[in-house]
């Protein structure tokens, strides 16, 4: 899997392990594998910063070359990206909904009090030609 200068093979395979039973993939979605992916880093960082066990530390560069491989066999790029696009679509038409909503209800209001206005002076016109 990868080459360590000195050090046993137990110490490898605790690190090997622990990698897997904590950033191992049992499936699920792309969104959660990306998660994932990112959880690894963050630890890679963590752990180097704290320079802990090397074993532990190539295990998890391992592991995320491993996850890394699984995000793109399966597209989740791409899946991704659909996803966000869709969810994107969505907000917008719910906001041009609300704000068409917002222009229209005064113009309602307007177009009312204008009509009101017309047929109040229609009635007034009405009224001083039939007094003539």
């Amino acid at each position: 899997m990868f080459e360590v200068n000195g050090g046993n093979s137990a110490q490898i395979n605790a690190g090997i392990e622990r990698a897997q039973n904590q950033y191992g993939w049992s499936g699920g979605s792309c969104i959660q594998l990306d998660k994932l992916i990112k959880d690894v880093r963050d630890r890679i960082v963590l752990e180097k910063g704290k320079l802990s066990d090397e074993y532990y530390i190539r295990a998890l560069i391992n592991q995320k070359k491993v996850l890394e491989l699984i995000f793109a066999t399966n597209s989740c790029a791409d899946k991704i990206e659909t996803l966000r696009q869709k969810e994107s679509a969505v907000l917008i038409t719910k906001q041009s909904i609300e704000q068409e909503k917002a222009v229209l209800k005064p113009a309602n209001t307007d177009q009312r009090i204008y009509i009101g206005t017309g047929a109040l002076i229609l009635l007034v016109g009405l009224y001083i030609l039939v007094k003539k």
